[in-house]
């Protein structure tokens, strides 16, 4: 018996193996700022690369890593004779999964956390120096479509929307161009 439930699960995982199919690629990011953050910080740029181990023609799992730079919004201030400039920094680690409606045309979910950080520039007349707080982690996710382009036999072009909630009200909609090469086609 213990054979042949060994024997059961080597052909199983070969089975499995032999269908999972493995992309990667990168993306470059925008991100509109929404409800009170708007109020803070000025539409944002960034990149992300994207991983997605994917299952079936209708399903995929992806992790994804970014940077995005939201700068803040105005010409900056003055405070005792110093003017500062700020801007937020989002690192969003994010592990998904991805649900195609038909070939090309997919919905997907995420789940993480974004570190986020606040970087001021203060200069005056003399000097000019730069002050960061730390990374702090906030918990994330995101919802959104997407649509995919075949460019050529090995890569596609995605055009994504997502709509990202941060905790503590650091939301934002997120428009990802970008490539992924399906690497099962190399």
């Amino acid at each position: 018996m213990k054979i042949f439930l060994l024997l059961l699960l080597v052909i199983t995982l070969s089975t499995l193996s032999a269908q999972i199919r493995f992309n990667a690629g990168a993306s470059f990011n925008i991100g509109i700022p929404t409800g009170s953050f708007s109020d803070l910080v000025e539409t944002g740029i960034g990149g992300s690369v994207v991983s997605e181990l994917v299952f079936s023609d209708k399903l995929s799992a992806t992790i994804s890593g970014s940077y995005q730079n939201f700068p803040g919004k105005g010409e900056g201030f003055a405070v005792q004779g110093k003017v500062i400039d700020f801007s937020v920094q989002a690192i969003p680690v994010l592990a998904g999964v991805r649900y195609y409606f038909v070939n090309d045309f997919f919905g997907f979910a995420e789940a993480g956390v974004h570190f986020l950080r606040v970087t001021a520039d203060l200069y005056d007349v003399y000097s000019q120096e730069k002050v960061s707080t730390d990374y702090e982690a906030k918990y994330a996710g995101s919802i959104g479509i997407g649509y995919r382009y075949q460019l050529a036999d090995p890569s596609v072009f995605e055009l994504c929307g997502a709509y990202q909630i941060v905790q503590d009200d650091f939301n934002s909609f997120a428009i990802r161009l970008g490539v992924l090469i399906l690497l099962d086609n190399i």
